[in-house]
C-alpha cells in the first residue's frame, strides 16, 4: 500500500471513531505522526476523492460523507452467479464500458464477462447519443455474452436486459417499473435506465454481444442536463434516499443470469412474453421518430425479433424495429 493511502486510510479511521465529533489537526498529526501541513493536504485529497469533510478553525476537521465507492474484491465476492460475473474487469473511469467490452470480445474474453466502471467520459447511448455518465453515483455495467442465436433474433437479448433491469430495481427499491420500447425502464413515465447492444456477427452466426446497462442510482435530479429528450430522474429521486448500488449491481447480475438461462434453456418466447407484460405503450396512440419521417398510429403488438407493429388505420399496420417513441 503507497505511503499516501496508508495515511488516508488512517485519517478516515480516526474521523470514524471520533463518532462524528470534531478531531483537531493536531490530534490528527500525534496520531498518524505527520505534520500538521502534512494533514492538511490529505484532507484535501480526501475531499478530491468525493469526501466530505468540515473545517472550523476552532475545532478541527469532522468526517460528512463517504463516497459510495465499489471494489472489485468486494464484487467477486458478492455475486453468487455461474456464468455472467465469473470475469470482471473494473475501472475508476473509462471512455466507455462498452467499448472495453467489445474489445475484449474481439480478443476472446470468456462469455459472462463483466466490465464495470465508477465513471464514464463518453458514454454511450442509443443512435449516436451520449449517455451522462458521473462518477460514483451510478451504475455503468457492459456483460459480454457468446449466445448461441442467429442474428436475426438478436433483439431478444435487448428485451432480455431490459426484463432483467426492470425486476432487479424493482426488487431492490420496491419501485413499479415499466419499459419502453426498445430498450428504456421508466418509473412513473420518468427514465432511470438505458440498455445498449452492440453485436459483432457473420452473415448467420453471432459471434459474441454486448449489452451495455446505465442505471441513474444516486444522481440527483438537478443534476441531469436540461437537453434530455425525455425527462429523466434516478432511484434516489423517486424513493428519497440512496440506494445501495452494491446490492442493485449483485441483484442485476444475478437476474440477468436467471433470464439468460431461461432463454438458452426455453427459448424467446420465455422472454417475450414476460417482456410484453411490462411494456407500457401497447394500445396507445404513439408517434415514432425515424430518421427523417414520424409514423403516427397504434401500438398494436411486437414480433417475437423485436419488432414494433403500428397500426396505421383500420387496414394498415407496420413494423418498425428502430425508433424514438413518444405517446400522444
Amino acid at each position: 500500500m503507497r505511503q499516501t493511502e496508508r495515511i488516508d486510510n488512517l485519517i478516515i479511521d480516526i474521523f470514524k471513531n471520533s463518532k462524528d465529533n470534531f478531531v483537531s489537526g493536531q490530534t490528527l498529526s500525534n496520531k498518524i505522526k505527520v505534520s500538521r501541513a502534512a494533514v492538511w493536504k490529505h484532507i484535501e485529497g480526501l475531499r478530491k476523492r468525493g469526501y466530505v469533510i468540515d473545517s472550523i478553525p476552532s475545532k478541527g476537521y469532522r468526517l460528512v460523507e463517504i463516497p459510495d465507492r465499489m471494489s472489485p474484491d468486494e464484487i467477486k465476492g458478492s455475486i453468487k452467479t455461474g456464468i455472467i460475473g465469473k470475469d470482471l474487469l473494473f475501472f475508476d473511469e473509462v471512455d466507455s464500458t462498452n467499448d472495453i467490452a467489445m474489445d475484449s470480445g474481439a480478443k476472446g474474453a470468456a462469455e459472462g464477462l463483466v466490465v464495470l466502471a465508477e465513471g464514464q467520459s463518453h458514454g454511450k447511448g442509443r443512435m449516436g447519443r451520449t449517455w451522462v455518465s458521473p462518477k460514483n453515483v451510478n451504475l455503468y455495467v457492459s456483460i459480454l455474452l457468446r449466445p448461441d442465436i442467429s442474428p436475426p433474433h438478436a433483439p431478444v437479448l435487448t428485451m432480455m436486459a431490459a426484463l432483467s433491469t426492470a425486476q432487479a430495481i424493482t426488487d431492490v427499491t420496491g419501485l413499479e417499473t415499466m419499459i419502453k420500447w426498445p430498450n428504456d425502464i421508466l418509473v412513473d413515465q420518468k427514465k432511470v435506465s438505458g440498455i445498449l447492444t452492440e453485436m459483432n456477427a457473420e452473415q448467420e452466426r453471432i459471434n459474441y454481444v454486448v449489452i451495455g446497462i446505465g442505471i441513474n442510482v444516486n444522481m440527483k435530479n438537478g443534476d441531469f442536463p436540461e437537453n434530455l429528450r425525455m425527462p429523466a430522474t434516478s432511484l434516489l429521486g423517486c424513493t428519497g434516499k440512496r440506494v445501495d448500488r452494491m446490492n442493485l449491481l449483485c441483484t442485476l447480475i444475478e437476474t440477468l443470469e436467471r433470464d439468460y438461462e431461461d432463454l438458452r434453456n426455453k427459448g424467446v418466447m420465455s422472454i417475450f412474453e414476460r417482456w410484453c407484460k411490462r411494456c407500457d405503450i401497447l394500445g396507445r396512440h404513439i408517434n415514432v421518430s425515424l430518421q427523417g419521417e414520424v409514423i403516427t398510429g397504434v401500438a398494436e403488438g411486437f414480433t417475437p425479433e423485436g419488432g414494433l407493429i403500428i397500426r396505421l388505420d383500420w387496414r394498415e399496420k407496420r413494423v418498425i424495429y428502430a425508433g424514438d417513441v413518444s405517446i400522444i
